[in-house]
């Protein structure tokens, strides 16, 4: 099976526009339909319905492409790595995080990877609400430092490297700030900040950014936000509220805003990665990192250390 077929068909089911597909791949869209066409009598299945107005995946197209990219990305990242090797480049390895991301844990884990880990060259990258989960799912990122639960499909979790306490932002001066602990029943007299809708599963948005209070009173509805900085200058203008981890105060401390706990459970954090993906590297990976987090006694105890799970 040529491997450009597979490229077709994961560029067209994004697009879902045979001409917006075929430019993203630099070809005509006429080679892009043959290679649709020799991948769908390769499969013995359908991929796509094809109307004069719109592309849609079928229900085997669907499954298919949740059973092929997966490996696909896997597949690409697996060759890539021979090629660093042979060239003696140093191996890439890219880890997403969100807002503050490892706070007290960035310098010691970058340090102590360099030692033990000499041939792998790693990267950061900042992920937003929107790309927390889809960056690892779709091949971005090798690994993600992931507020839980888990906010997607196909993505596995190490062990809780912090469980932070979560505080309420609200603009200076705000009635709660004179709370001690802040009960959540109290949201429903708030606007919440919202994040863009499909970013994550109903789980992790109802987790973070809750719509009811635990009674049941709906929350009202904030601005839709998709970095914290955003949700930040949010309450800082008095359009609506936001929750973060109590660690988080020190990086975006500002005048205009103000920080009380709330009486909700912790936000516990962990390193993800594609559940397809076995590469040993990622398990040591995130041995690594949670060995650190016991030191600096962020890690809740005990924890499973040695696979991700």
């Amino acid at each position: 099976m040529n491997l450009r077929w597979l490229e077709c068909f994961f560029a067209l089911a994004r697009e879902l526009h045979f001409g917006k597909a075929a430019e993203s791949l630099f070809m005509g869209q006429s080679s892009l339909s043959e290679s649709i066409k020799r991948l769908e009598e390769h499969l013995g299945g359908t991929l796509f319905a094809r109307t004069s107005r719109r592309v849609e995946l079928t229900e085997f197209g669907r499954s298919a492409l949740e059973l092929l990219e997966p490996g696909y990305r896997d597949m690409i990242s697996a060759v890539d790595t021979c090629k660093a090797m042979n060239s003696g480049r140093k191996i890439p390895l890219s880890i997403g995080f969100l807002g503050g991301g490892f706070y007290e844990l960035h310098r010691p884990f970058v340090r102590e990877f360099a030692q033990t880990f000499p041939e792998i060259s790693l990267s950061f990258t900042e992920l937003t609400y929107k790309t927390h989960f889809s960056a690892l799912a779709d091949g971005d990122v090798d690994l993600a430092l992931c507020r839980l639960p888990v906010g997607a499909a196909g993505l596995t979790r190490g062990p809780i490297l912090m469980r932070d306490q979560r505080v309420l932002c609200v603009p200076a001066g705000h009635p709660l700030t004179h709370d001690t602990l802040v009960d959540p029943e109290r949201l429903s007299q708030l606007r919440l900040c919202r994040i863009p809708v499909g970013a994550t599963n109903d789980e992790w948005s109802d987790y973070h950014f809750p719509r009811y209070t635990p009674a049941g009173a709906p929350i009202g509805v904030g601005p839709v936000i998709t970095t914290v900085r955003e949700g930040i200058a949010a309450v800082s203008a008095g359009e609506g509220c936001l929750m973060i981890t109590k660690r988080a105060v020190d990086y975006y401390g500002t005048p205009n805003v103000e920080f009380v706990d709330i009486d909700l459970p912790s936000m516990p954090t962990a390193l993800l990665r594609r559940s397809s993906d076995h590469r040993p590297i990622l398990t040591k990976t995130d041995a690594l990192l949670y060995k650190i987090a016991q030191r600096f006694g962020t890690a809740p105890i005990p924890e499973v250390t040695t696979s991700f799970r």
